[in-house]
């Protein structure tokens, strides 16, 4: 290549002026290491070359390889300091993927890894914890919740829970190390690891601080909770689709059904997705067989083409209305299932228009990372692409969300905690001072409903865990329109 007879030509005339012995070694070193800069016979493709791959020709793939091998080379040999193999590999497929401009396809290096294939499983080692934990800027050492880590609830048979611990324990420290100063992220990290591993947590406890070993198992994330709301009406959220979902969502269906459920609410607000694979099992639960579930279609030649259809798994029969609550929250699997539903009349769609990501990836291990890279689109039952506009709702009811111009006045109530002050005064979680606070800040600028549900979650945020309501609709706009529609048809 020009640059490599450049650079040749270059320490030919330096090492001609200093000594002959010492060009003759550096002239041997190039020759070993690119022999095809040394016989001149490297053949190069470049953007006006032909595209097809002739027996005469390599295909442009191993040409560049070939280019970037020799690049490597001489970097390995060349640059004045050992270089880290490892790091210069996980850069080049991290650059591979980067540049194909897809946001959705990229390289995970081994770093993250573990971190990455929890999230697409839904499980982990740990003790089995949703966990809360202010800033470390809004320390207050007069109160402990303010810098230690508040146990907001147990997982059901978790470590945790056969262990003692429940709802508002607070973790003082983890393995001697105080969390004054951690994020909850970090707390979180430590408290997981490998299964059969024993963690040490102290405990603060109305006053008293104690330790507890706890032996770490492998956790599955709840993704899927339901309730039994007024008028037999099942509800069932899914917060996202991994490996564990289509078995909670099965169960919590059989829980319901078992309760008496006429109706059925599905809550894939704010869901971003997950496994297709399991968002098709989970549709399977409410399909007929044979009905459509979703079309894939891949690059033109590969024969990722794709039709897939419910395969006779449906509980739920079609006597049984339902609604699908979306925002634009409800992103890929969660379109799909969404789809799914809607466009074989098994459900009506209210809230808001979906995000519209209508393409789907792959996800293979590469080293010792892992590697998503966009494979195709796909389609709705109807043969709809919704990517880039996503899935309008067959009635239309936006959330309850802060305004824009009401942010700085919910900054400046959190900054003079007015809402914790009012809940110390109020303690009892009633109608009468939810509206007795939303009187009390009406010029605050923030609209009197949004005032009743920030009251609210402080509430919520001091009760144990399993007292708080999974569903509310009196705050809830789109949830409060899907009671209506099931109870009136309207």
């Amino acid at each position: 290549p020009t640059s490599f007879f450049l650079l040749y030509v270059i320490i030919v005339i330096y090492m001609i002026k200093r000594s002959a012995p010492t060009f003759f070694v550096i002239l041997a070193l190039l020759l070993a290491i690119n022999p095809a800069f040394a016989s001149g016979a490297a053949e190069y493709t470049n953007s006006s070359s032909k595209t097809n791959v002739t027996a005469a020709s390599p295909d442009r793939i191993s040409t560049d390889m070939e280019s970037l091998k020799t690049l490597y080379r001489y970097i390995d040999t060349l640059y004045y300091e050992n270089i880290d193999n490892d790091a210069v590999m996980e850069k080049m497929a991290q650059a591979m993927l980067d540049a194909l401009g897809d946001k959705y396809s990229f390289y995970t290096p081994p770093s993250k890894a573990n971190d990455y294939k929890e999230t697409l499983e839904g499980k982990y080692g740990g003790i089995g914890v949703y966990l809360t934990k202010p800033s470390p800027s809004n320390n207050d050492m007069n109160d402990p919740s303010s810098y230690m880590v508040t146990i907001v609830s147990c997982f059901a048979s978790s470590p945790a829970m056969r262990s003692g611990l429940h709802s508002g324990d607070l973790i003082s420290a983890i393995e001697g190390e105080k969390v004054d100063n951690m994020t909850s992220t970090e707390v979180s990290d430590k408290l997981r690891g490998d299964a059969g591993t024993e963690v040490n947590v102290t405990i603060y406890r109305n006053g008293q601080s104690f330790d507890i070993s706890i032996k770490r198992e492998i956790i599955n994330t709840p993704t899927v909770s339901s309730t039994m709301l007024e008028n037999s009406i099942g509800y069932i959220m899914i917060s996202s689709y991994t490996q564990a979902t289509s078995t909670q969502l099965l169960s919590a269906v059989k829980g319901l059904m078992d309760k008496g459920m006429k109706s059925l609410i599905i809550d894939e607000r704010n869901n971003h997705g997950g496994d297709v694979d399991i968002c098709l099992q989970c549709a399977n639960i409410f399909l007929k067989t044979g009905d459509v579930i979703v079309s894939l279609e891949g690059r033109k030649g590969t024969n990722t083409n794709q039709r897939y259809l419910s395969t006779g798994s449906q509980q739920v029969g079609n006597e049984v209305p339902i609604v699908i609550l979306t925002n634009e929250g409800s992103a890929s699997s969660a379109e799909i299932f969404a789809a799914a539903l809607h466009d074989n009349k098994r459900a009506t769609l209210i809230g808001s228009k979906t995000f519209g990501k209508g393409i789907v990836q792959t996800i293979f291990p590469f080293g010792k990372g892992y590697v998503q890279i966009t494979t195709g689109h796909y389609y709705t039952p109807a043969g709809v692409s919704i990517h880039g506009t996503g899935i309008e709702p067959d009635i239309a009811v936006a959330d309850l969300e802060l305004k824009d111009d009401q942010i700085s006045a919910y900054e400046q109530l959190m900054k003079e905690k007015t809402i914790s002050r009012f809940v110390d005064e109020h303690k009892e979680f009633t109608p009468m001072n939810l509206q007795l606070f939303a009187d009390t800040e009406k010029d605050s600028g923030i609209d009197q409903q949004i005032l009743k549900i920030l009251v609210r979650n402080e509430y919520y945020a001091r009760m144990n865990y399993a007292d708080v309501p999974i569903a509310d609709a009196q705050f809830d706009p789109p949830l409060k329109r899907a009671l209506e529609f099931l109870q009136s048809g309207k």
